[in-house]
C-alpha cells in the first residue's frame, strides 16, 4: 500500500556512520553504484539515517558482497536527538533486533520487514551493525535501502483560508 524507497528523503548531511572506513564511507552504501561501505578498526559499524521529514518505515533492503563481510546481526534505534555511540548500541533497549540471513543480503537482496507500529514518526533511524555473516574482521554494505511512506507533514506555508478575515472569529 503505496510503499516506496525513501532514500531520496535521507538527509545525507545529517546522516553518519561510525568505525567507518575513511575510503568506503557510508556514502557508497546510499548511492546507486559498484562502492561499498565498509568498517574500519573491526566488524561493528553504526550508521544513522536522518530524514528530510518524518517517516514510516517498513523494511530495510541491505545488500552486501558475498564474502562472509555481510551484516548478521543488527539492533535497530529511532530518533535519539545525541548520536549514539557504541557503549550506548550495547545498552540501550533496541526497537528491534534483526538476524539477517546470508539470502537477505546476497545480490538483489530481500526486503526485512520491521515491526511496523514502531517506525510511524521517524525522523532519524540508528543501526547498530553488530556482527557479520562469516565472523570476518571488517563487515561490508554494498546498499542500505528504507522502504516506508512519508508522512506527507501539513505545510502551514500553503495553508489557505477558507472563510473570514485574519483574527476573526465566529
Amino acid at each position: 500500500q503505496g510503499m516506496k524507497y525513501l532514500n531520496e528523503h535521507i538527509a545525507k548531511k545529517d546522516s553518519e556512520c561510525l568505525n567507518q572506513s575513511d575510503d568506503n564511507p557510508l556514502a557508497n552504501a546510499l548511492a546507486d553504484n559498484d562502492s561499498l561501505l565498509i568498517s574500519d578498526c573491526d566488524e561493528q559499524l553504526i550508521v544513522t539515517l536522518s530524514f528530510t521529514q518524518p517517516v514510516k518505515i517498513h523494511s530495510l533492503l541491505l545488500t552486501a558482497p558475498d564474502d562472509g563481510r555481510a551484516p548478521k546481526n543488527l539492533k535497530l534505534f529511532v530518533n535519539h536527538s545525541a548520536t549514539v555511540d557504541f557503549d550506548d548500541a550495547e545498552k540501550l533497549p533496541a526497537v528491534q533486533e534483526i538476524a539477517l540471513t546470508p539470502e537477505d543480503v546476497a545480490g538483489e537482496g530481500q526486503p526485512v520487514a520491521l515491526r511496523f507500529v514502531k517506525f510511524q514518526k521517524v525522523t532519524s533511524l540508528t543501526m547498530f551493525i553488530v556482527d557479520n555473516q562469516g565472523d570476518e574482521e571488517l563487515t561490508a554494505v554494498s546498499r542500505i535501502q528504507v522502504i516506508g511512506d512519508t508522512r506527507e507533514a501539513t505545510n502551514m506555508k500553503e495553508f489557505k483560508r477558507v472563510a473570514g478575515k485574519v483574527g476573526e472569529r465566529d
